[in-house]
């Protein structure tokens, strides 16, 4: 009722305005000594992204009265269909950044996402790494089962669509983490062969900030741990809740795959794209996979199997960020 009327109206300002917003963001760049036209290609980015937010509202609209108005959403088809319309969202807006922003994907290993079922274990660092699991993922010919923060519920698109086949969105406060643990662990068990269980067990994008509130609580609920996250000096301690429910709950035969990369570091909303683009540095990614049977059972040691594998990829961002690039 919110977020659907304000995308809809903003449209109805912001696309119209655009021919005179254009040829204005080209001027103050070119005043302001910015050859690279960051202002103008930001400007771009935005109106495609508000575009493909009334496209998908739209679809989802046709997608919700095919369904019964709602009644068989539930159904296989509905989910593969609204699945396909989340990629062509997401496809959309990678298309965008590549073409406006100038970001380069440069992958390796994707290939051993496949087959599923997969449990990927991602790190987050930005408000764009969320597409690249389902930009991976399609290239495998796999689906995506996501564990997403509750915030991203104001991206209309993301909520309608994400709400209409398995995803989880989570309340990153942890006043019913119990309830939510329970949650991210059903939605892990019900993992097919076609899809990819994708958790992002940093919770949020890395600051020093962030970093330090973190390791504070740490010490005093957990001293073991954080004397091993204190170690980690580019990447946020795993919230250990969410994986690892996931590692014991989703089924036996999915291995799990961590997804690290670098190049995104610090952009956390427009002001930030601003500053860099267009990337002069390609977002480097690399995926490795871990057969199940290689995964412990117990708790504990899943708890420090956890942190082993995050301290690889803290030390895989070092090894591969690019010079100059922000930390927070």
């Amino acid at each position: 009722m919110m977020t659907v009327p304000a995308v809809l109206l903003a449209a109805l300002l912001v696309i119209p305005l655009s021919v005179i917003i254009i040829p204005v963001s080209l001027v103050i760049d070119l005043l302001r000594g910015r050859p690279r036209l960051p202002t103008l290609r930001v400007f771009v980015f935005g109106l495609n992204y508000l575009a493909w937010e009334v496209i998908a509202i739209s679809f989802s609209a046709v997608m919700w009265f095919a369904t019964g108005f709602g009644l068989l959403s539930g159904r296989h088809w509905s989910q593969e269909a609204h699945r396909k319309l989340q990629v062509v969202w997401a496809a959309s807006h990678i298309r965008m950044l590549r073409r406006a922003l100038g970001m380069r994907l440069e992958v390796i290993n994707s290939e051993c996402l496949a087959p599923g079922p997969v449990v990927l274990l991602s790190r987050h660092a930005s408000m764009i790494d969320t597409l690249i699991p389902i930009f991976i993922a399609d290239e495998n010919h796999l689906g995506c089962r996501y564990v997403l923060k509750n915030e991203l519920l104001w991206d209309p698109a993301l909520d309608i669509i994400g709400h209409r086949f398995p995803n989880y969105f989570v309340d990153r406060s942890g006043g019913n983490s119990g309830s939510a643990i329970d949650e991210v662990g059903a939605l892990a068990a019900g993992t097919r062969d076609s899809e990819v269980f994708v958790i992002f067990p940093e919770g949020s994008r890395f600051t020093e900030a962030k970093r330090e509130r973190a390791l504070e609580k740490l010490r005093d609920s957990n001293p073991a741990a954080a004397e091993r996250a204190e170690k980690l000096t580019r990447t946020m301690p795993p919230r250990t809740g969410g994986p690892i429910a996931a590692l014991q709950m989703a089924p036996p035969g999915a291995d799990i795959v961590v997804l690290a990369h670098t190049g995104l570091e610090g952009m956390a909303g427009p002001r930030e794209l601003w500053r860099v683009v267009p990337f002069r540095h390609p977002i480097q990614i690399e995926l490795w996979r871990i057969p199940r049977v290689e995964v412990p059972t117990d708790p504990d040691e899943q708890l420090a199997w956890l942190y082993d594998r995050w301290a690889e990829v803290d030390t895989w961002v070092g090894d591969h960020q690019p010079p100059g690039a922000p930390i927070s």
